[in-house]
């Protein structure tokens, strides 16, 4: 063989080598270009995901907070409706009371309290308050605690009367603002106006 073809041998050979190791190369850059292309997509589906999901909780944390805000809101409106209701019916009440208390069935209820009175008291004399302007109290109960002191409670706006015995430590309230005051809360609870 002569030279030039040994040469010529040679050179193919290491031309083989080179394309050998050049196609050898490419596909090492090829194969951490894909994993570099993978990891990086894996990366940025968790970033996403990530920012997703912390997106979402905030929506979320923003959505309890304005339903919380509303519920709150609702509430107050719900109370303060409730209480209007409340109010309506005591004032109706009242007024009912105070016209009781200008009829002949208050003299009645005036005469079955005293007479509670008196037994509970048995027979001890008694401070016995009534309202200011209720002269016409003051003489029915006296019938029936003819012993008894009587004195004005500004306290006492509808009628009725409140009675203190003093030996015996009793103190008695048959007003009718009490009772009134006493349904008050029997109302609340038993109205299902109750705000929860």
């Amino acid at each position: 063989m002569n030279e030039r073809t040994k040469e010529s041998k040679f050179l193919d050979a290491i031309n083989k080598y080179a394309e050998s190791q050049k196609a050898q190369i490419a596909q090492e850059i090829e194969d951490y270009k894909n994993t570099k292309i993978e990891q990086a997509t894996e990366q940025g589906l968790k970033d996403a995901y990530e920012l997703i999901k912390s997106d979402i909780a905030n929506r979320k944390a923003a959505i309890v907070n304005e339903t919380a805000k509303k519920e709150l809101e609702m509430r107050r409106e719900l109370f303060e409706y409730r209480q209007t209701i409340s109010d309506e019916v005591f004032a109706q009440a009242e007024a009912e009371l105070k016209e009781f208390v200008s009829s002949d069935k208050y003299a009645e209820y005036l005469r079955s309290q005293a007479q509670k009175v008196k037994e509970l008291f048995k027979g001890e004399s008694c401070t016995v308050f009534t309202a200011p302007n209720d002269q016409r109290a003051r003489e029915i109960i006296a019938e029936i605690l003819p012993d008894a002191q009587f004195k004005d409670d500004s306290h006492i706006t509808i009628g009725g009367l409140r009675a203190y015995c003093r030996a015996l430590g009793i103190n008695a309230d048959c007003t009718l603002d009490a009772g009134l005051e006493a349904q008050k809360a029997w109302f609340i609870e038993n109205s299902g106006l109750k705000v929860v």
